[in-house]
Formats: C-alpha cells, sequence, structure tokens
C-alpha cells in the first residue's frame, strides 16, 4: 500500500506543475510544430498556407520560377510596388523599361529588364503571371528576389506574420471568414503601395501608413512631432532597397494606439503596450503629416506581427483582428 501511494505521489509531482501551468499560459501546440504548404478547406472556400521563412531576420516566400525547379528566395514586401529578381535571373534580350522608385535614404532612376514569369510552390502554381524587374541586390540581402505589391493584385491574402501567408480561393467569390465589418477598412494604393488611414490620439489630422512587410521597425516621419512622448531607445541600423544603411536611436511609444478610420466618425482602435519606433526615414517627396498630401509612417514587422492582417485586392478592403481573440475597441 505504501509503495501504490508513493507511486502516485511521484506521479503527481510531476502532473501538477504541468496542469498548473496549462492554466497560466495558453499553449497551442501549433506554434511548435513546422509550417508546410497546404490547402485548408473553410466555409466559402479554401485557404492556400505557405510557411514564410526567415533568412538574417526576413520573411521569405521560397518558391520557383518553373514548376519542379529548385526555389528562389523571395523577400515578401508589400511595401514596394513592384516586385524585381536578380540580374541573371532575367535573360538578356529581355524587354527594358525606365524604374523610378524611392525608398528610405535614396531613390533609384535607370533602365531595368523586366520579364512575367508564374510562380509555383512545390508541384502547384501559385500566381500566373507576375512582372519582375532586373535587380543588383546588395550583398547583405541574401535574397534572389522581392515580391511586392503587384504580385497580389486581383487576390485575397492573409499575412500572419512571422510564421505564414495564405491565399483565398472561393468557387463562389465569397469573402474569406474571420472578418467582422468593425474589423474591415478601406484600403488605398497610393504609389502601388497598400495604405491605411488611422487617427492617434490626441491628434486631430488623418494620416496615412503604409503596411509594410519588408521593414522590421515601425517609421514615422518625425517633422511635427517633436513633442510627442516618447523613450529613447537603442541605437539600430537598417538597410534599404539600395545597399545604404539608415542609423538612429529608436524611440518607444507607451502605449501606441492608432484609430483605424472606417468613413467619417467611424473607426477602432488597436493598442499595443508599447512599439519601438524608427525616427524619419520617409522619402521627402512622399512624406507629409496629411493623408491627403503623402505618407506620414510605415507599419513594418514589429506592429504587423502583432496581428492577422487581410489584405483584399478584389474588394479594396484591409481587415485586421487579433492573433488570438480578434479583441479591438471601438
Amino acid at each position: 500500500m505504501f509503495t501504490f501511494v508513493l507511486k502516485v505521489l511521484r506521479k503527481a509531482q510531476i502532473l501538477f506543475p504541468l496542469l498548473l501551468c496549462s492554466f497560466c499560459v495558453p499553449i497551442h501546440i501549433r506554434d511548435f510544430l513546422p509550417e508546410y504548404a497546404r490547402t485548408e478547406e473553410v466555409a466559402g472556400g479554401s485557404w492556400l498556407r505557405l510557411p514564410i521563412r526567415h533568412v538574417d531576420q526576413l520573411p521569405i516566400l521560397e518558391l520557383s520560377l518553373e514548376e519542379g525547379k529548385a526555389p528562389v528566395r523571395f523577400l515578401l514586401d508589400t511595401g514596394s510596388f513592384a516586385s524585381f529578381l536578380k540580374e541573371d535571373l532575367i535573360p538578356p534580350g529581355s524587354p527594358t523599361r525606365m524604374l523610378s522608385a524611392s525608398f528610405p535614404g535614396g531613390s533609384v532612376r535607370s533602365v531595368r529588364r523586366v520579364l512575367k514569369f508564374p510562380l509555383f510552390y512545390g508541384n502547384g502554381k501559385l500566381f500566373e503571371d507576375v512582372e519582375f524587374y532586373s535587380h543588383d541586390f546588395p550583398p547583405e540581402l541574401r535574397i534572389q528576389g522581392l515580391l511586392g505589391m503587384n504580385a497580389f493584385a486581383g487576390q485575397v491574402v492573409l499575412l500572419e506574420l512571422p510564421r505564414r501567408i495564405s491565399v483565398w480561393n472561393s468557387s463562389l467569390s465569397l469573402p474569406p471568414p474571420g472578418f467582422g465589418e468593425e474589423n474591415l477598412f478601406h484600403l488605398h494604393l497610393r504609389f502601388g503601395q497598400p495604405l491605411v488611414f488611422v487617427l492617434r490620439p490626441p491628434g486631430i489630422n488623418l494620416e496615412a501608413w503604409v503596411l509594410d512587410t519588408g521593414a522590421k521597425f515601425t517609421a514615422m516621419e518625425w517633422t511635427g512631432a517633436e513633442d510627442l512622448a516618447y523613450e529613447d531607445g537603442g541605437e539600430v541600423t537598417v538597410f534599404n532597397f539600395g545597399g545604404g544603411k539608415l542609423s538612429a536611436k529608436i524611440r518607444i511609444f507607451k502605449p501606441f494606439c492608432p484609430v483605424f478610420v472606417r468613413k467619417l466618425g467611424e473607426g477602432t482602435e488597436f493598442c499595443l503596450s508599447e512599439l519601438e519606433v524608427f525616427p524619419g526615414g520617409i522619402p521627402s517627396e512622399v512624406g507629409s503629416v496629411r493623408a491627403e498630401k503623402g505618407i506620414r509612417g510605415i507599419l513594418g514587422r514589429n506592429w504587423l506581427e502583432n496581428y492577422r492582417i487581410l489584405l483584399d485586392t478584389k474588394r479594396s478592403l484591409i481587415g485586421i483582428v487579433g492573433k488570438e481573440t480578434g479583441a479591438s475597441r471601438e
């Protein structure tokens, strides 16, 4: 009898900490499983789930230019209006076009080779034809291509950073589930980039912000924001599209609570207890504190990774919900 009780107690010593821990911290088995490409049937249609890999902390999609061929590393960059491929992947003699682009810390205007390619995941086709510009990526970026917003034109995609991106398919042209009216906002494309209009308390002026998966940090044009309350963070260095470097001391907002505007007098607030913001970095020719004149800021991965972000280019809508609860405040 004594031996039996001892065995039970020993088991209890192992079980009780696990049980207590399960009540304290929500554990999701999926968080410990590797992502893989798969189709998931849901009400109204299906999701094609594609894993995001990470190279030097960059979100990478591994896709092939030909079915069954070795994949190419694409940086997932919704902040770019165009898509790009390494010079040696676009054959000499391809059509050429002038490219003009601005980016944090610089700009480019040059003639590039241009070609359209389908994109494949495993043995399935993802997109029919995506137009790519040739580009000489700096050695600091260990990628072979960049997938910009033009690749997602006419698509409905769900960003669940840092783990995966999903592409929606519905034979009945139904919208994907999980996004109520209070979590849907008009998708504006300006300079080919996805914009949202927000108010940042205590501000009263509408501001335009870009959803940018290619940016590690959220960034903000600091002109006119000198009186904002923030805490100083550490010095950081970021690389831009042209291979240049930008360095600055991070500024920490506590809290960061933008109100996303649906229409006049209606909006939903999404609040983070704190957020690191890179001061400046918005190209001068597009930066403005006023929404009708230009871009105030960039919502980078350190903001995007807190939410599930729907980019519905068919209906021109952006959806935002919390990853677990979908919680937001009116």
